[in-house]
């Protein structure tokens, strides 16, 4: 009797399965090739940029906890002692975690704060009464924390790291809470506080239009190879129908068995 794996045609299922396969790899080479590798953010190491905020952070502290704690011990508002705490409180916490990731990556970090900082601590120092010293603290922290709290954006929305990512969101909590409570004080000025700077709109319009445009061609070729695929299934699955079919045609009719006799 004959078996179906010797009937002609039956040959289509290793075909049908070779061609399956090659669908699908090609689907996903395409897919991989538009949208990327899912963990390549975690290959990456640090940057020129993502040192360069770890160091700064280490310098704001330098300055920022000495005055901190003469606020509590010069201020002459209850708030800005209020101020004066808190500040040296979160930078402690921060120094802490600054310390972690830098030995972490190997950043050597500074143990004195930059020029600039040292002249704000010295005009607190020579601070005629309290009520200057008041104004000189609210004024210049304010003013060292609106610098630092763009760069601290910039390398959270742009860093490849993910532990640089959560130091920066970190620090960038720390800044924006710092600059609230030093404007609480009602002596910060200002007119002297640093411009914001003016957004690149049209760079950031056509990055997004750039991004838009890769993830459109990546959705039009997974669909086309997708439905490439499908109908290529379809066709196979037909043709594998059809040939069964005419193989169960083909089989000769069983002839009626005497009594006694088994048809083998």
């Amino acid at each position: 009797m004959t078996s179906a794996s010797d009937l002609p045609g039956e040959t289509a299922g290793p075909s049908f399965s070779r061609f399956s396969r090659l669908l699908l790899v090609l689907l996903t080479m395409a897919s991989v090739s538009l949208l990327g590798p899912a963990d390549d953010a975690h290959a990456q190491g640090l940057t020129a940029a993502d040192r360069n905020l770890i160091v700064n952070v280490k310098l704001a502290g330098l300055w920022e906890m000495p005055a901190g704690m003469w606020a509590q011990e010069r201020g002459k508002s209850q708030r800005t002692r209020e101020v004066g705490r808190a500040l040296m409180i979160d930078h402690g916490r921060l120094d802490t975690a600054t310390h972690d990731i830098a030995d972490r990556f190997g950043i050597p970090l500074p143990n004195e704060p930059s020029d600039q900082q040292a002249a704000w601590l010295g005009e607190m120092k020579a601070a005629r009464d309290d009520s200057e010293f008041d104004r000189i603290f609210a004024n210049r922290l304010r003013y060292a924390h609106g610098v630092l709290f763009p760069i601290i954006a910039q390398i959270r929305a742009g860093t490849r790291n993910d532990v640089v990512r959560d130091y920066a969101t970190t620090a960038n909590q720390a800044v924006l809470r710092h600059m609230t409570l030093l404007e609480s004080t009602g002596l910060v000025d200002q007119a002297q506080m640093p411009e914001a700077p003016v957004p690149q709109s049209n760079s950031a319009n056509a990055a997004m239009d750039v991004g838009f445009g890769d993830m459109a061609l990546g959705l039009v070729l997974t669909v086309v190879l997708g439905g490439g695929l499908f109908f290529a299934l379809r066709t196979l699955r037909s043709k594998n129908t059809r040939t069964r079919k005419r193989a169960v045609g083909s089989e000769p009719e069983l002839v009626p068995s005497a009594p006694g006799e088994i048809n083998v």
